[in-house]
């Protein structure tokens, strides 16, 4: 299956999930925890790759990701309703990546991946009725997708696709009924042969200029992984910013 055909699904999937979640009702401390809303974003990649011959390299590449948010169980309402304290949301995503030239030696590589997949992250929902601290959010996070990758290597292509999931937690900060910060950490794996599971740590800061829109911007730091072949990453940063839309009604 090729990329049109994958972006054409994910794009239908993406506004089928907005229509089915858009009940949505509005809160106060809400944050982004709770809150249905559609989310795209890009980024620069900064990276180091370490060939195991010797020799680095740093390249810059991009990432570009699309989700869509919805609470399944939302706190103090439906199901909820005489629960404040915890909630449920759950997304669909899809993420792309690449890696740009990599140039090592008489070397040269390139890395592309898109997946697609489902995320559960159920939470806790501590109101503090404090002026500056509305509200304070522990998660935690589960995902399960799949993923389609392709490796240039001195203008030989090769690719390959498999399962792809992982786990997370985090906390966000509600400090403002517009403004939220949220560190948050994951280990990403997956089912392909020889390549590595990895961790990520960041944080995103989060202003809704209104109930129906959103800017944030993020930062993630790639702890590094063992990659097959001849390089390994040994760490990366992504800095990038996320324009949101809210269905609150």
């Amino acid at each position: 299956m090729n990329m049109k055909k994958i972006s054409i699904i994910t794009l239908s999937l993406l506004l089928a999930g907005a229509s089915a979640f858009a009940w949505s009702k509005k809160s106060e401390n809400l944050g982004n925890l709770g809150r249905t809303y559609i989310s795209i974003s890009g980024a620069v990649n900064t990276a180091k790759y370490k060939a195991l011959t010797g020799g680095t390299a740093s390249p810059t590449g991009a990432q570009a990701s699309a989700v869509i948010n919805a609470p399944i169980l939302k706190p103090s309402v439906n199901a909820f309703r005489d629960i404040s304290w915890a909630g449920l949301d759950g997304n669909i995503f899809f993420n792309y990546d690449y890696s740009n030239s990599i140039d090592i030696a008489a070397n040269s590589v390139k890395f592309n991946s898109y997946n697609v997949g489902a995320q559960l992250t159920p939470y806790l929902n501590f109101e503090t009725g404090l002026p500056f601290l509305k509200a304070i959010k522990p998660f935690g996070l589960g995902y399960a997708g799949y993923e389609w990758a392709s490796l240039d290597f001195n203008s030989i292509s090769e690719s390959d696709n498999y399962f792809v999931y992982g786990v997370g937690a985090g906390v966000e900060f509600v400090l403002l009924d517009e403004v939220s910060v949220t560190p948050i950490w994951k280990w990403n794996g997956n089912a392909k042969s020889g390549l590595a599971a990895y961790q990520e740590a960041g944080v995103e800061a989060s202003y809704w200029v209104t109930d129906q829109f959103c800017v944030s911007v993020f930062w993630m730091h790639n702890l590094g992984r063992e990659m097959p072949g001849s390089l390994d990453l040994r760490h990366s940063d992504v800095i990038g910013a996320k324009f949101k839309l809210g269905f609150l009604r």
